[in-house]
């Protein structure tokens, strides 16, 4: 079984500007933006990242401690299972 798990992300985020705000990067993929207004600043990001405190996260699927990894797939035509 798989659970998420929060992973710190905060040194790998990079950011451009871009229209007044910036664009925000992990290993060079685009994870969501900052746009400045008067209120403060306004975070968006894509399915999986967040920002709590100063720092980015990222929420990955990962196997719970203590599993095994099972094989649950088969390829019957070329005979393994």
């Amino acid at each position: 079984m798989f659970e998420k798990q929060k992973m710190d992300v905060t040194d790998r985020v990079t950011a451009k500007f871009h229209d007044g705000g910036m664009k925000l990067y992990v290993d060079k993929q685009p994870i969501g933006e900052v746009s400045y207004g008067t209120s403060g600043n306004e975070y968006r990001f894509e399915e999986g990242y967040s920002q709590e405190n100063n720092k980015f996260y990222q929420y990955a699927d990962v196997q719970k401690q203590g599993e095994t990894q099972k094989y649950t797939d088969c390829d019957e035509e070329a005979g393994w299972c």
